[in-house]
C-alpha cells in the first residue's frame, strides 16, 4: 500500500466516523448500562455464580457418562444462566450491546456496499437481516452470488 494525501484522507475520515459513532445516543446508551452492570452488586453476583456454575458444568461435561453428579451439575448452571439472564441491569446491558453492534454491522454494510454489492460484509450476528427473504446478510449475498452464475 502507497501511503499518500488519499491515504490521510481516508484515515480522518475514518476517525471522524468512529467520534461520531462514539458520541452517538446508541454509544451513550451502551456506556450507562455497562457502568450500571458493574455497579449493580446484585447483578455481579449473579454473574459470579454463573460463572462458577458453568466452570463446575465444564469440568465434568467430557464425562458425563462417568460423572455421578453432571446432571445437578448442568441444572445448577442452567439456573444460574437464567437468574443472571432475567436479571433488569444484565438485560439493559445486554440490549444496549446489541443495539451499539446493530449500528456497527450497518455502517460496516454500507461503507462495503457503497464501494461494490459484491462485497461480503461478515456482520458476526445471524440475525443481522438486510434482505427481503429475513436471511442473514452473508446468505443473501451467497444467494445473490449464486443466481449471477446461473
Amino acid at each position: 500500500m502507497i501511503i499518500n494525501e488519499e491515504y490521510f484522507a481516508l484515515e480522518n475520515q475514518a476517525y471522524r466516523l468512529a467520534n461520531a459513532i462514539c458520541a452517538s445516543k446508541v454509544m451513550q446508551t451502551y456506556l450507562d448500562a455497562k457502568k450500571n452492570l458493574n455497579e449493580n452488586a446484585t447483578a455481579q453476583d449473579k454473574i459470579r455464580k454463573f460463572k462458577e456454575a458453568k466452570a463446575g458444568y465444564a469440568g465434568v461435561e467430557a464425562y458425563e457418562a462417568y460423572a455421578p453428579d453432571f446432571q445437578e451439575l448442568k441444572q445448577a448452571a442452567y439456573r444460574a444462566k437464567r437468574a443472571m439472564d432475567l436479571d433488569e441491569t444484565v438485560y439493559r446491558f445486554r440490549k444496549a450491546e446489541r443495539d451499539l453492534q446493530l449500528l456497527l454491522d450497518s455502517v460496516s454494510d454500507k461503507i462495503a456496499h457503497a464501494i461494490s454489492p459484491n462485497i461480503l460484509v461478515s456482520a458476526g450476528d445471524p440475525f443481522f437481516q438486510t434482505g427481503e427473504a429475513a436471511l442473514p446478510a452473508a446468505c443473501q449475498t451467497h444467494i445473490l452470488s449464486r443466481e449471477v452464475i446461473k
